[in-house]
C-alpha cells in the first residue's frame, strides 16, 4: 500500500522535465502558466486578452475591474503531463469553477494549432470553448440550459484572429460534422427538457446539434431576439420547454430549419474590429515552484484519499530540496491540508510564514486546519473558533480582494453552528461580487438570503447551479430548492437547502 501511495505522487513529480522553463504570463484577465519560451508565453496570453476583449465588444459587456482581481488560472501543459495531472485519457481539457481561483486545464500542442483549418479541432478552440463557460458565468450568471451551455462555447471557440488585430467569431465546427451529418438526430425536446427527456448516451450530438441550434438562432435575422426571449422566459420560471414554444413557436417548423440548415450553407460569422492594444507581464517560475508545479495541478484536480496522501509524500519530496522557497511551503501546506494530513499541513504553513508572513495561502491553511480540528473535536468552547478564524482575518488584512479568506470566515461559523457576524455575512457577499462563478460562495449566500427571509434574492442566486447538467438520478437539491420558493415554500427550501448544515461531516 506504502509503495502504491509514493508511486502516484511520484510519477506526477516526474513528468515536469528538469531543464523546463516555466513561465507566468500575467494580463488582465488570465495567469496563464506555460511551459515555453518567454515570447511565446506572451503571445499566447495577448491572443487570450484579445479574445476575452472581442467577447466583450460582442456581447456589450462592460471591463469588470474586481475580474483584474481574480484573473482566470490557465494551465497549458504537454501531453505527459496533462494526462498525468488530469487523469483524463478522454479528454483534452476542461473548466473548473472553483472557489480558490478558477482554471483551465488544456493540452499545449502548438504543432497541431498551426496545422488547423478554422472550424478545424484544436487545442486552442478547445480553449475558446472553455473560456466562453468562464466568461458567461462570471458576467451573465443565470439560468443557462445545457444545449446552450455547450453550442454558446462551441460558436465562440471557432474564432480566427487577423492580421489587423480585428477576430472573426462563429465559424463553423467542422469537427462536429459528422456527428450532425451520420449521427442519429436528437429531438428538440431532449434539447430542451432533459430532465424528461433524457440527455442521450452521445454528448457529441448534444454539444454538436447545441452548436448548431445556436448559431442558427444567433445569425439567422428572421430569429432574432428569440433567443434572448427564451432564456428571459427560463429565468423567470418558465420550464425550458414551454419557454421554447413561446419563444420560438412552432417546435416542429423549427425543427425542420434546423435540419435543411445543417445541410446547407452556414450564415456568415461575426467580424469584431480591433480592440485596444494589449500587453502581458512575463516571469519565470522559480527551480521550486517548477518543481512542485505537476503535484500541485493534480491536486487542484481532486482524487481519492489514497491518490491525495500519495501527492502529499510526492510533494514533501520536492519542498525538502527547496526550504528557503515560501510558495513552495504554502502549496505544500494546502496540499496537506487536502490530504487531511493536518499536522505536516500546520508544519509547511509554519515555514512558509517563516518566510513570508503575509502568505495568504499559508494563513488560509492555518485556519483550515484549525477549523478541521474543531470540527472534529466538535469544540464547544468559543475560544477554539475564534482563534481559528483569526488567520482567515490576518488573511484578508494581507490581501483584501481574495476571496478565500472571506467565504472561509463565513463558513467557520456556519462548522461551528453559530449565527454568522454581520462582518462575515457582509464578507461573503463581498466574494459573491469576487467570484460570480462560485457555486459554493452562491449556495452559502442563497441559505444566508432565505434565513433572512430574502426569498427572491435566494432565487436568484441558486438559478445558475439549479440548472447546470445533472443525471436524471441524481437529486438535485438547488433545482427542488427554487421549485419550493416558486411556490411560495421558501420555509421548506430553507429547511431543504440548510438541511446537511444541521449534520457533522
Amino acid at each position: 500500500m506504502r509503495r502504491l501511495i509514493v508511486m502516484i505522487g511520484l510519477i506526477l513529480a516526474i513528468m515536469s522535465p528538469a531543464r523546463a522553463e516555466w513561465r507566468h504570463a500575467r494580463t488582465d484577465h488570465f495567469i496563464l502558466t506555460i511551459d515555453d519560451s518567454e515570447e511565446n508565453a506572451r503571445d499566447f496570453a495577448v491572443r487570450l486578452e484579445r479574445f476575452d476583449a472581442a467577447l466583450r465588444l460582442l456581447y456589450g459587456v462592460p471591463d469588470n475591474p474586481d475580474q483584474h482581481l481574480r484573473p482566470v488560472a490557465i494551465y497549458a501543459f504537454k501531453e505527459g503531463l496533462f494526462f498525468a495531472a488530469c487523469r483524463c485519457p478522454a479528454m483534452a481539457g476542461f473548466y473548473s469553477a472553483r472557489t480558490d481561483s478558477s482554471f483551465i486545464m488544456t493540452l499545449h500542442l502548438p504543432n497541431i494549432d498551426r496545422k488547423a483549418k478554422t472550424g478545424g479541432w484544436s487545442s486552442q478552440a478547445l480553449l475558446l470553448h472553455e473560456y466562453t463557460h468562464h466568461f458567461v458565468s462570471t458576467n451573465f450568471p443565470i439560468a443557462y440550459p445545457y444545449w446552450f451551455q455547450e453550442g454558446f462555447a462551441e460558436f465562440n471557440a471557432n474564432t480566427s484572429f487577423e492580421k489587423d488585430g480585428s477576430l472573426i467569431i462563429g465559424y463553423p465546427a467542422n469537427y462536429r460534422g459528422d456527428g450532425l451529418l451520420n449521427g442519429s438526430k436528437p429531438s428538440l425536446k431532449r434539447l430542451f427538457d432533459p430532465n424528461q427527456y433524457g440527455y442521450g448516451d452521445n454528448p457529441d450530438l448534444i454539444y454538436g446539434y447545441g452548436w448548431l441550434l445556436t448559431h442558427y438562432l444567433m445569425l439567422k435575422p428572421e430569429r432574432r431576439g428569440q433567443l434572448a426571449a427564451y432564456l428571459s422566459a427560463m429565468n423567470a420560471g418558465v420550464p425550458s420547454l414551454k419557454a421554447a414554444q413561446q419563444a420560438f413557436g412552432d417546435l416542429a417548423a423549427l425543427d425542420k430549419e434546423l435540419s435543411g440548415y445543417r445541410r446547407s450553407l452556414l450564415l456568415a460569422p461575426l467580424r469584431v474590429p480591433p480592440g485596444k492594444p494589449v500587453s502581458a507581464v512575463v516571469t519565470t517560475l522559480t527551480p521550486g515552484e517548477a518543481a512542485m508545479l505537476p503535484v500541485y495541478a493534480a491536486m487542484r484536480t481532486g482524487g481519492s484519499k489514497l491518490y491525495r496522501i500519495g501527492l502529499a509524500q510526492s510533494a514533501q519530496g520536492i519542498a525538502k530540496r527547496y526550504p528557503d522557497d515560501a510558495v513552495v511551503a504554502a502549496q505544500l501546506a494546502e496540499i496537506e491540508t487536502v490530504a487531511r494530513r493536518f499536522d505536516k499541513a500546520d508544519a509547511a504553513a509554519d515555514k512558509a510564514l517563516a518566510v513570508d508572513p503575509n502568505s495568504v495561502l499559508a494563513l488560509l491553511q492555518k485556519g483550515s486546519v484549525g477549523i478541521a480540528r474543531a470540527h472534529e473535536a466538535k469544540a464547544s468552547d468559543p475560544a477554539v473558533w475564534t482563534a481559528a478564524r483569526a488567520w482567515f482575518l490576518k488573511a484578508n488584512r494581507a490581501d483584501p480582494n481574495q476571496v478565500m479568506p472571506l467565504y472561509l470566515y463565513y463558513m467557520s461559523f456556519v462548522s461551528a453552528k453559530t449565527k454568522p457576524s454581520p462582518g462575515a455575512i457582509k464578507g461573503l457577499m463581498r466574494a459573491a461580487v469576487l467570484a460570480p462563478e462560485s457555486d459554493d460562495v452562491r449556495m452559502a449566500l442563497a441559505k444566508q438570503f432565505l434565513l433572512d427571509g430574502d426569498a427572491a434574492t435566494a432565487r436568484t442566486l441558486l438559478q445558475p447551479i439549479a440548472f447546470t447538467p445533472h443525471s436524471l438520478r441524481a437529486k438535485n437539491i438547488p433545482l427542488d430548492a427554487l421549485h419550493l420558493i416558486d411556490a411560495g415554500k421558501a420555509e421548506e427550501a430553507k429547511a431543504l437547502l440548510t438541511k446537511g448544515d444541521e449534520d457533522d461531516d
